[in-house]
């Protein structure tokens, strides 16, 4: 099916027996192992299109699904996992699932074969793409599978063994089939038959030296072929391995699904089509639900949208979403960090009860009270600070009250001047954000500190000018690999440590996590670590951001009803689960 470029918007297709959603974010890739295609409305669009061997939680565990195969440890030392491909395993076109698909995106994910890696400009943008078109450059190494550098082994019932040179804590979530290999060989190498296609990646995969120009030739399309510009020009290519396939892309409109007629997975799809609108106004989301045009919407939270929907009287579910908080900015010679290049005990202690001082002064619950529960009465105070791994991660760390006479006594025992003068970077064109920032600014004067605005861009000075800031207000989000992103956030070398923490009981309590390989045993060792970053004052959580999704709350002929569609938390690395509404369901 071919999308054309007019200046017109291209007719949607017909009603009967299609569903249609609308939220306020574009799909952009289907590649899971790009940033385009870890951007959430990606996600939402691959998590419904794509099955797998596990998928991931709300709260950050694997969950298994047999139906498509077995993901299984079979050595500690050194960790080996094998995995197991369901002989019902196929994608939409019906060709099976094999190692090939594993193979592809071991090499990609893994680095072990690439000769060219990004280079980035001042802006943060790559200014060697004429390298990278030129070299082997998946340029998508995954953070658990660069400790996987030899070549996964073949079994002769198809089986994939996979053997790590240390621990990884998210074995189970490292690898997973992604993008098809047998359509990919055919249209960077040219291979029509769909056995020799993929029989070509493999070779070219477990020979890289005899091989280098189909290598590049795959590489190339790898980064590029499944992107939403690619793929509005036909999606014959793009099969997947979920209960819906790709019809249609529309970049910044829409995504046409069907039904997967070759589907025998463990969630069959409910609907003939579905179609995931982007290209409407948040309150044309509600018109458009009031008058039939979709039938679940997933607008942005806020009071006039709430008040729209009340209004058309829909069916309105309300929750939180990302996790806000307050992280501050450790590096050598800012506010909250230690003095000196290599400080003392004293000036390592003196600068917790620093950021504890500015921590307790914060009004958390005033934060919940009055920009947060407006749109979601049942806000609470977030306790977790785990929040790149899900829900709840770590525990209840972070349970310390607004404590102002407190606070100014920690100031007054660190001996530091005040008022302690604190630039904090935040989106304040956010209206939800900018009434925290005036909440926080107003309780951190009355405990000795002077909160004014950082002059960073709030988009990109978290990393363009770390000298710039001390504490940062953000959105908390979950992560594709859970330990991993900690590892790398709040570990001394860590590739995303943006405050620049640096602690030895942080890096020791990181350091049991990332060892860590019984799945059961993952959540004492992540209280260790939020325990540690609370004490030592490396953050404090506030909310979660108010979010909402709605349908209508009385059938309207011709239309389906949707009775159980759950609040969609889009800062969620995998929403195969939110998805249960659109699959059958035994008994419904």
């Amino acid at each position: 099916m071919l999308a054309g470029c007019t200046g017109d918007p291209a007719p949607l297709p017909s009603r009967t027996g299609a569903v249609v959603i609308a939220v306020d974010v574009p799909f952009a890739s289907l590649n899971a192992g790009t940033a385009r295609g870890r951007a959430p409305g990606s996600v939402l669009v691959r998590s419904l299109v794509q099955d797998g061997f596990v998928s991931l939680d709300e709260a950050g565990r694997a969950v298994p699904d047999e139906a498509f195969g077995t993901v299984e440890k079979v050595a500690d030392d050194p960790l080996t996992v094998r995995y197991t491909i369901a002989p019902t395993a196929s994608w939409s076109d019906g060709v099976p699932v094999t190692a090939a698909d594993l193979l592809l995106e071991w090499a990609a994910r893994s680095g072990s074969l690439d000769d060219v890696v990004p280079e980035l400009g001042e802006d943060g943008e790559v200014v060697n793409r004429d390298a990278l078109d030129a070299g082997v450059a998946f340029a998508a190494t995954s953070r658990a599978l660069v400790h996987a550098q030899a070549t996964p082994t073949v079994d002769d019932e198809g089986r994939v063994t996979v053997v790590y040179a240390e621990p990884v804590a998210d074995w189970q979530l490292a690898l997973d089939v992604n993008l098809p290999a047998h359509a990919l060989a055919r249209s960077a190498l040219g291979v029509e038959d769909d056995a020799a296609a993929a029989a070509a990646v493999v070779a070219a995969v477990g020979a890289p030296a005899d091989h280098r120009d189909d290598l590049v030739a795959l590489s190339r399309a790898w980064r590029t072929a499944f992107d939403d510009d690619a793929l509005a020009a036909g999606v014959a290519d793009a099969v997947t391995t979920g209960p819906y396939a790709l019809a249609r892309v529309l970049p910044d409109e829409r995504v046409e699904l069907v039904r997967n007629e070759h589907y025998a997975g463990s969630r069959p799809a409910r609907f003939d089509s579905l179609v995931v609108r982007s290209d409407l106004h948040p309150l044309d989301q509600v018109t458009a639900l009031r008058d039939g045009e979709v039938d679940a919407v997933a607008p942005v939270a806020t009071a006039d949208v709430q008040e729209a929907l009340a209004e058309s009287g829909a069916q309105v579910v309300t929750g939180g979403d990302a996790v806000w908080q307050l992280v501050a900015r450790a590096a050598a010679g800012g506010v909250l960090a230690a003095a000196g290049d290599e400080p003392s005990e004293q000036d390592l202690a003196r600068a917790v009860d620093v950021r504890r001082a500015l921590w307790g002064s914060v009004p958390r619950a005033q934060v919940v009270d009055e920009v947060v529960a407006p749109l979601w009465p049942q806000a609470s105070v977030e306790e977790a600070v785990l929040a790149t791994v899900g829900v709840g991660a770590g525990g209840a760390a972070d349970t310390a009250q607004a404590d102002v006479p407190g606070a100014r006594a920690l100031l007054e025992g660190a001996q530091v001047g005040t008022p302690v003068t604190v630039r904090l970077l935040a989106n304040t064109v956010d209206p939800l954000r900018a009434q925290v920032v005036d909440l926080v600014t107003t309780h951190a004067r009355e405990a000795g500190f002077e909160v004014v605005a950082a002059t960073s861009d709030p988009a990109t000075g978290l990393w363009s000018d770390p000298a710039g800031w001390d504490v940062a207000l953000v959105p908390a989000v979950q992560d594709e690999l859970p330990v991993a992103s900690l590892v790398d956030r709040w570990g001394t070398d860590g590739a995303t440590n943006v405050t620049a923490w640096s602690d030895a009981a942080t890096d020791e309590a990181l350091a049991a996590l990332a060892a860590q390989v019984d799945p059961a045993a993952l959540a004492e060792a992540e209280g260790v670590l939020a325990t540690r970053l609370v004490e030592a004052g490396a953050l404090t959580s506030l909310v979660r951001a108010p979010a909402l999704t709605a349908t209508r709350a009385e059938p309207l002929a011709g239309r389906p009803q949707l009775d159980a569609v759950p609040l969609l938390r889009l800062s969620r690395a995998d929403l195969t689960d939110w998805w249960a509404w659109a699959s059958e369901q035994p008994g419904r």
